[in-house]
């Protein structure tokens, strides 16, 4: 299988496993909506005086939670999550030293909830990797969350729309039909 192939393989395997956890917390009482903001990305010309020019380009794939996010497991029995995060480099040479960051806030309250950050020491170019932020088990309790993720933009990287993703996350108490 080629590189590509498996890259697009890799790919709708994560997409189908935020599909899943997603549908599956639904159920359980916390809805994540995307919030990320459209961005319109112009038409873009490529001089062939650029060609061979390096292009820097990371972008933020996808956000899973391992295990699913299940509103018992979280509010009840107080039990960790790990945030998984996908990033890809779009670009094509190879990135170093490149930090993603994870913030956890909520309108109910000013100061931030929680802020992580992580480091990839390499990501070559078409390469896919998860990064895991863990210990996400001592979160105080609220209804409304806001979770955002960057890649940190690296040295020649112009476009920044796909760098961060934003989720809006609701805990609505368990409807017991009484």
């Amino acid at each position: 299988m080629s590189p590509r192939n498996r890259t697009w393989l890799l790919l709708w395997v994560i997409i189908a496993l935020v599909g899943v956890s997603l549908s599956a917390s639904a159920c359980a009482g916390i809805e994540v909506v995307d919030s990320t903001p459209a961005v319109s990305t112009p038409d873009t010309f490529t001089s062939p005086l650029s060609e061979g020019t390096p292009v820097h380009n990371l972008a933020v794939l996808a956000v899973d939670f391992d295990p699913p996010l299940d509103y018992e497991q979280l509010i009840i029995r107080r039990q960790s999550v790990t945030l998984l995060v996908a990033v890809e480099n779009t670009g094509s040479s190879t990135e170093r030293d490149v930090t993603v960051r994870a913030q956890l806030s909520t309108p109910e309250d000013a100061d931030l909830v929680l802020s992580q950050g992580a480091s990839l020491l390499a990501i070559a170019p078409g390469e896919i990797q998860v990064v895991r932020f863990g210990r996400m088990g001592h979160i105080p309790y609220h209804q409304t969350y806001h979770l955002e993720v960057v890649v940190d933009a690296v040295a020649g990287e112009s476009d920044l729309s796909d760098n961060v993703k934003a989720y809006d996350i609701q805990i609505r108490p368990q409807d017991t039909g009484q």
